[in-house]
């Protein structure tokens, strides 16, 4: 087939066949992550009944991107990205055989739940780099922007498509099945990376001597020193922890607040995903920079206003246009925190602020999770939720005029 006329840049990135390869099995083994973390956490919340453990199991399956990805940085320095790719696909494929076999024998427990979602977890967070670096070996530098763009628009596709499959499996085969099809998929995954045969390895001394310490010091270093970027930071980090969590306390959501089962939780978690998407594709398309700052504070408010009318809403179908505009905020800001930062970093610091803005997103989340969790079992999911929602908007009246302050700076790509 001829890629080259499709849909421009997507069509020049698929016209080569190994990116093609890896792409759309990519997107498969997404899609079965999203529909395996559907299934366990619904799994977690039917059998328990607990906001304290759904995010625990969050926790346990988020909380290793935070202290290993920047470690796996320098293992993709050191050795061959198919070689780490590999490895930690046959460890998620394992993990998943074994929730697989106990979900099938009657004898999956909530222990069994967090410890194997924590090895997923690990071998996932071990793979990002390896997986972003790969790219550059498959396609010409003239494909590669267009390349890296169809990954993330896959990566939002999965989250939506993931949990609706799920949804529907869980309905007519139930959990175990659920579980089962996800491995198939981490599986076929596994096999696409054998087919694209050694990939490439070069050697890089300079980075077997320095010191990931000594690099990830300089690199918080420069963040601190950077009025304009370390307010960014700190909004972006304090909407992942009152914010971005809701997304893994929705299975208690859709009982609690709206007296539904796995298909309300589907329809709440695909409809958060839609939003993510298309979230995404609208910053696309806009494409500038000009005027992100104010973008990024109004996206704090509006999707804490989508929060708290969440768990205010009196039906499910209303919550589930609530959780869609909590979504694309969401990530809309995220997206827009990571244009800024780019376009103002220094060049010689550019990876490790990246990466620290990359941790603190996929981190702060998980603790965020397993904090909101906790507390909901006391004074339960609509007042933890709604009263995250209202410190999210008080913050965003600091931030709006903070903004103002670092537009200039963040925009025209400044200095400190």
């Amino acid at each position: 087939m001829n890629f080259q006329g499709l849909l421009g840049g997507i069509g020049q990135a698929l016209s080569n066949p190994k990116f093609r390869l890896l792409w759309w099995t990519n997107t498969v083994n997404s899609t079965g992550r999203w529909q395996y973390k559907f299934a366990v956490s619904w799994y977690t919340w039917e059998t328990t009944k607990s906001p304290a453990l759904l995010g625990i199991v969050a926790f346990a399956d988020t909380v290793p991107l935070v202290f290993m990805t920047v470690i796996a940085g320098a293992w993709t320095d050191r050795y061959s990205t198919m070689l780490i790719m590999r490895m930690c696909q046959s460890i998620m494929v394992a993990a998943g055989i074994l929730i697989s076999v106990f979900a099938l024998t009657g004898s999956l427990n909530i222990i069994y739940i967090i410890v194997l979602s924590f090895v997923i977890g690990a071998a996932e967070a071990v793979t990002v780099p390896a997986r972003l670096s790969v790219v550059h070996q498959l396609v010409p530098k003239d494909h590669l922007s267009s390349a890296i763009a169809l990954g993330s628009a896959s990566f939002n596709l999965a989250r939506f498509i993931g949990p609706a499959l799920a949804g529907i499996i869980i309905q007519v085969m139930g959990v175990p099945m659920t579980v089962v099809i996800a491995t198939g998929m981490f599986l076929l995954f596994y096999s696409g990376l054998l087919a694209l045969g050694p990939g490439e390895k070069v050697p890089n001394e300079g980075a077997l001597r320095s010191s990931i310490l000594k690099d990830l010091v300089g690199g918080f270093s420069y963040v601190l020193s950077h009025a304009g970027i370390t307010f960014l930071v700190f909004v972006l980090s304090l909407t992942a922890l009152l914010i971005r969590p809701f997304i893994d306390l929705l299975a208690g959501v859709s009982d609690q607040v709206f007296g539904e089962d796995v298909a309300g939780f589907s329809i709440l978690l695909s409809a958060t995903a839609l939003g993510a998407l298309l979230g995404g594709l609208w910053l696309a398309r806009r494409g500038r920079t000009e005027g992100l700052t104010s973008l990024f504070t109004w996206c704090l408010i509006v999707s804490a206003a989508a929060q708290a009318l969440l768990v205010l809403s009196p039906t499910i179908w209303i919550g589930a246009v609530m959780a869609f505009f909590t979504g694309m905020f969401v990530v809309s800001g995220s997206i827009a925190s990571q244009s800024l930062i780019q376009n103002s970093v220094a060049p010689e610091v550019r990876g490790r602020v990246i990466s620290i803005t990359a941790v603190l997103a996929w981190g702060v989340p998980a603790v965020g999770a397993l904090a909101m969790g906790w507390i909901a079992e006391f004074i339960g999911l609509r007042m933890t939720l709604g009263s995250a929602a209202v410190l999210s908007a008080l913050l965003w009246l600091w931030a709006r005029g903070a903004g103002r302050h670092y537009a200039g700076q963040l925009e025209s790509g400044g200095s400190v």
